[in-house]
This record gives structure tokens, C-alpha cells and sequence, in this order.
């Protein structure tokens, strides 16, 4: 097969959380005005925007050619987002949830976009105190994005479980490796995406949630994986924000290898795995419960394996996109540490108290080079 390597971005949203007892801070707008005052002296390959909550804040990467250039502008971004919090005596987190207890204040960013869904969707809202990664892989061609998304569903769950990082909510241990992903269920336009027959099957289903009701616009479909309206990638949207560069750094190189083996495939006319929406729903939750502690389910076969087997899979699967990037290491050694210390959720679990664990993540989320 031949490859071409598209480029690729990474949006990351991140806790603001007091230092002293790691519950969340409602203060993004007082981190971005310090933001505006320190940016016009430091190089930052991102933009940085408000979230939903203001407890929250966001970076968006611009447009990479390389991994390098991904962990460039993750190291750079951090930098300026944790000095600028700590100026407001504030420190960032890297973690899908908080573990303490949900913050009573709600407050919301009062942005006319989240003050219309807070109004529609009422406390699945008011309480999506959640933290996702998101990673861009650059699609012009919507036609081929819809048979990409078509081929790439199979590889949602063991997306999650890698990526699981959020075991705690609210003063307890849910039991999941990514509950933030269960809070994110019960948002109606969640999930994996159907499958399609052509971008005119997709374009229908569009027009019918618009006249039913159900969505404002395109913009506001939310599934795992999508194709952006306002910039031409396919979106993956389903991992929980990790807590170490690197993890993202190798996570956003699986992705793009999983769209380039799509890309491929659609283009040679590989048939499509036939996968039930229900099984791939099934596969999706008990990848979030377990994360990479038990076994896995390959919605293509609708075996039941041991994660660390499924992650074989993927991986060889992926070896020769890998390899046409030139970027195989980085994403290796993130499988290799994955495999040796477990997920983030792992991590979180051997922290000890809960504002211990809020900690450990603020200590993990500093870049190394500032770390010293």
C-alpha cells in the first residue's frame, strides 16, 4: 500500500484547580486576560480558548506537519498556560475528571453557544465537568472522510482504553477507567457515528436531525469520530485529556496511522468490516469500565481478548503507516510505557487520597523541561 501523510492538530482542555486542595477554580477568564498580557512575548503554536466551564481551559494546535511539531507546541502551550495560572494562584491538571467533589458554583462561560446548550440540556450540562483530547487529521475530501470514519470505527474502543484517565468523580471511585466518557454519553449527539453509505447518506441524516430538532447545525454533532465543518479533518474526539505530553504526543501518531491505513483501504477498495451499532456501542462502554485491566472486544469479530492482544492488533495493523511517517518511535514508546504502568486511570488509582491524586497529576501534566 502507499501512503500519504497528512498533516495533523491536537486540541487538549485542561482542570484549573486550587494548589492547596485541588478542587476546581471557576478562574479562566482572569488565566486568559494574564494570557493576552504574556503572549506577545512568547512563541506559541496554538490557540487558547474557554470551554464550557470556566473552571476550564483549552488549547487548539495549529496545523502540524509532525509529531515533533504536536509535542513542540504541547510543551509551549503548557509552559504559558501554567505560568499564567499560577500568576493567579492556580495550577493545570491533565486528567479526564477532577475526583473531588462537583463543583456546587456551576459557572459557565457566558458564551451565547454554551448558555443555549446549558438552557436545552439542563443538568447533563450544568454538570459536564469533563476533560477530552481531540486530534485533527487533515481530510479535504469529505466523500473520502465518510468512507475514513466508515473504517476507522472499528478501532473506537481500544482508543478509549488507552486513553482512559478519568476514575474518580465526585468524591468516589466509579469503578471506570474513563467515566468522563460515561458523562459524556448522555449527551444526544454522543457515541460512535453510524455508518454511511456516501456523503449524500450523510448529508440526509443531517438535514433530518436539523428538521427534527435535534441539532442547530452540523456544528453541533458530537460523535467520536467527525468531519469538522469549519476546517477540512477528520476529528477524533473520544479520548480523555492525558496527563504526560508523550502520551499525547503517541496517541495523536496512532490516530493519524489509523486514518492513513483508511485512506488506503478506501482507496483500494478493501471491504469494510460489517459492524453492528450495537456491538460497537457494547465494545465502546466495556473498554471505558476496564480500560486496559481486563479483556477487550474487537467489534470487527466480536471477540472478547486481552486488551494488551487487541493493542497488538491495532499496532500491527498500523506497522507499515507507522513506518511510512518516519515517527514510529514516539508512538511505540508510548505502547511500550502504556503496557509496563498502565493507563493514566492506572496511575490516578496508586496516587493515595484523592486531593494526593489531583497533585500527581498537576506534578505529571509539567512538561519535563519545565519540570527541572
Amino acid at each position: 500500500m502507499s501512503y500519504t501523510i497528512p498533516t495533523i492538530g491536537v486540541e487538549e482542555e485542561y482542570q484549573l484547580v486550587d494548589p492547596q486542595n485541588g478542587e476546581l477554580i471557576p478562574n479562566c477568564k482572569e488565566v486568559m486576560q494574564t494570557i493576552r498580557r504574556n503572549r506577545g512575548s512568547q512563541e506559541v503554536g496554538s490557540e487558547i480558548q474557554h470551554e464550557l466551564h470556566l473552571n476550564q481551559i483549552e488549547m487548539a494546535s495549529d496545523v502540524c506537519s509532525s509529531l515533533e511539531e504536536v509535542r513542540n507546541a504541547l510543551h509551549q502551550t503548557r509552559h504559558l498556560l501554567i505560568e499564567a495560572a499560577r500568576s493567579n494562584e492556580t495550577e493545570l491538571a491533565a486528567a479526564g475528571t477532577n475526583p473531588l467533589a462537583v463543583p456546587e458554583d456551576e459557572a459557565l462561560t457566558p458564551k451565547d453557544r454554551y448558555l443555549a446548550m446549558t438552557d436545552r440540556y439542563q443538568q447533563i450540562a450544568r454538570e459536564l465537568f469533563i476533560f477530552g483530547c481531540h486530534v485533527h487529521v487533515a481530510m479535504e475530501d469529505r466523500e473520502l472522510g465518510i468512507q475514513v470514519m466508515n473504517r476507522c470505527r472499528r478501532w473506537l474502543p481500544i482508543l478509549q482504553a488507552i486513553t482512559a484517565n478519568s476514575p474518580f468523580w465526585n468524591g468516589v471511585d466509579t469503578g471506570y477507567a474513563s467515566y468522563r466518557r460515561e458523562l459524556w454519553a448522555q449527551w444526544p449527539m454522543a457515541g460512535p457515528p453510524p455508518q454511511f453509505e456516501s456523503l449524500a447518506d450523510y448529508s440526509r441524516c443531517v438535514d433530518d436531525l436539523v428538521a427534527c430538532g435535534a441539532i442547530r447545525d452540523e456544528s453541533f454533532l458530537y460523535w467520536d469520530i467527525r468531519l469538522p465543518t469549519r476546517v477540512p479533518t477528520i476529528e477524533f474526539r473520544a479520548a480523555d485529556v492525558m496527563t504526560h505530553v508523550e502520551e499525547t504526543v503517541g496517541y495523536v501518531g496512532i490516530v493519524r496511522a489509523i486514518v492513513m491505513l483508511a485512506i488506503s483501504e478506501a482507496e483500494h477498495q478493501r471491504p469494510i468490516a460489517a459492524i453492528h451499532p450495537s456491538v460497537l456501542s457494547y465494545s465502546i462502554w466495556h473498554a471505558a469500565r476496564y480500560g486496559m485491566s481486563d479483556q477487550l472486544i474487537d467489534p470487527a469479530s466480536c471477540e472478547k481478548i486481552p486488551a494488551a492482544d487487541l493493542l497488538a492488533r491495532l499496532m500491527a495493523a498500523l506497522q507499515p503507516a507507522l513506518l511510512a511517517t518516519g515517527e514510529a518511535r514516539p508512538v511505540e514508546a508510548f505502547v511500550n510505557q502504556l503496557l509496563a504502568t498502565g493507563t493514566g486511570a492506572d496511575r490516578q488509582r496508586r496516587g493515595g487520597n484523592l486531593s494526593n491524586v489531583v497533585a500527581q497529576v498537576v506534578a505529571e501534566t509539567v512538561p519535563t523541561a519545565m519540570a527541572t
